[in-house]
């Protein structure tokens, strides 16, 4: 096999093992603590701040803002909590989910192989109650297992001929931008492509100042999730998952115009590449919440209207 194609095999195996971790982590994550999950929305979501909160928790915890954006609309399309309480989980989602660049950037060694050890052992050895947390544990080790064999693949790549070409292709921010959207609209996490920008910029083999536009294309990528959840869905659901998608372009043109001078400070510092692309993230969307809770009071006097409307009959 030519080691070019092999290379891109690697690349791919262990790309699609870290996707089918995080979602094997969430879903296990989600069955174990479903119903406490939904009843901690339910009851921490009755303000603005307290729903941002709950929804940067849950997706710290979970690993996914993209299961966390999907659970808040079925469960406002089923009126477990409100519109706008929603909207505050979906935005504080989006700062919950950078705790995957961080653990990325920080590069946690032997976490995978550990929790993968445990787990595994937990999950086949422990009384059937147990086995559950077990479970959890083994997909936890196994994202980090996935990115320390993307991180060994990748790093050949740095000094590889046609990945100067990528560069190239890359170098200009609405092509990174629009490269970030594609490809977590592809694979639906942003985790995953938050990941694999710090993990390229570790191994040199893109810039930082490229990485965080793809970081920031991420930002409106994985509201395709929501989109997706809500078309199955009532009026209500659809609506939500609209204005999901609008807040986080409102963040990517903050990202674009405002916060320009701040990340080119942040890109400036004297830390690992990974951690400047990691802390560019946290700031961006951290950022971009921030103003979209100032701005949902001002605002939710004219959305309330348009999203509590009754559909029209066909």
């Amino acid at each position: 096999m030519p080691d070019a194609l092999q290379l891109a095999i690697t690349v791919l195996a262990a790309v699609l093992l870290f996707l089918h971790g995080l979602e094997a982590f969430s879903d296990e994550l989600t069955r174990l603590g479903g119903d406490s999950l939904r009843g901690w929305l339910a009851r921490l979501t009755r303000s603005d701040g307290r729903a941002a909160f709950t929804g940067a928790f849950s997706t710290a915890l979970l690993q996914s803002s993209s299961a966390v954006s999907s659970m808040s609309v079925t469960l406002a399309d089923r009126r477990v909590i409100g519109a706008r309480a929603t909207l505050g989980v979906m935005v504080g989602a989006n700062v919950g989910t950078t705790l995957t660049a961080w653990l990325v950037a920080l590069k946690i060694a032997g976490l995978g192989p550990l929790f993968v050890c445990i787990g595994g052992l937990w999950s086949m050895l422990a009384p059937q109650r147990w086995r559950a947390q077990g479970k959890v544990l083994f997909y936890f080790g196994l994202i980090f297992l996935a990115l320390d064999w993307i991180a060994a693949a990748l790093a050949p790549l740095a000094q590889h001929p046609e990945v100067a070409s990528l560069r190239l292709y890359l170098d200009h921010p609405l092509l990174a931008l629009g490269f970030g959207v594609l490809l977590t609209a592809l694979v639906q996490s942003s985790s995953v492509v938050s990941g694999l920008a710090v993990l390229s910029v570790a191994q040199g083999v893109i810039a930082p100042g490229v990485a965080v536009w793809m970081v920031a294309g991420a930002n409106v990528g994985t509201t395709s999730t929501a989109l997706l959840a809500s078309a199955q869905l009532g009026a209500l659901a659809r609506k939500l998952a609209v204005c999901n998608t609008a807040f986080n372009v409102l963040g990517v043109l903050l990202f674009a115009t405002l916060l320009q001078p701040v990340i080119a400070a942040v890109l400036a510092l004297e830390l690992a590449a990974g951690q400047r692309v990691a802390l560019v993230h946290t700031l961006f969307n951290t950022g971009a919440a921030v103003v979209s809770l100032l701005l949902l009071p001002w605002i939710w006097s004219r959305l309330q209207p348009w999203l509590e409307a009754p559909t029209p009959p066909n």
